[in-house]
């Protein structure tokens, strides 16, 4: 009979995670590190996580919770404004950390199906924004540009660490003008 996981234990042991990941980066951190961190045991974590995967990136989630399914400020700009402010406020901390991800994920597949299914639902929300924007008439019935939108927003947060260097972060005024200058215009706003 397993024993239901505390939630202040669980928020202690995800902290504790994306602590390491922050500071060894995903290959680095063990499962064993996180459970020396966090007085835990290894198959308590593997019971409650399945992997370390799977762990790590619920605390990276956790620890940067995107509420894009929340936002509705009834027009597009205005929706794309307000994802880019949740993005930017979490740049700083979450690139280095999705850029690490990102190469761990070469070398370990289930990291990326764990990211995916924590993302997916972002991905769908943004969705959303669209097809409530279609049917306030802002945009054309299925903008070809709208199945790129993650993509793109996701490459406006990462590109300025990944060209500039580490200390190039995609600040709120930055992903704004992404939004403007390019986001709207290919979706069919016009200013």
């Amino acid at each position: 009979m397993t024993s239901r996981f505390p939630d202040e234990r669980r928020r202690e042991v995800l902290a504790a995670t994306r602590d390491l990941v922050a500071e060894r980066g995903y290959s680095s951190t063990t499962v064993e590190a996180v459970a020396a961190a966090t007085r835990t045991s290894k198959a308590t974590l593997y019971r409650q996580w399945g992997d370390k995967a799977a762990l790590v990136v619920e605390a990276v989630s956790a620890g940067s919770p995107l509420a894009i399914d929340r936002i509705d400020t009834g027009s597009l700009a205005g929706d794309l404004a307000a994802v880019v402010d949740q993005l930017a406020a979490r740049a700083r901390v979450d690139v280095p950390i999705v850029l690490g991800l990102a190469g761990a994920g070469q070398r370990d597949p289930a990291l990326p199906a764990a990211l995916s299914s924590r993302l997916l639902p972002q991905v769908e929300a943004l969705r959303a924004l669209v097809v409530r924007a279609v049917a306030r008439g802002e945009l054309p019935a299925d903008p070809p540009a709208a199945r790129h939108l993650p993509y793109l927003l996701a490459g406006a947060v990462v590109a300025p660490t990944l060209l500039d260097g580490p200390s190039a972060v995609a600040d709120a005024g930055y992903l704004r003008s992404v939004c403007d200058d390019v986001l709207l215009p290919a979706l069919g706003v016009r200013p």
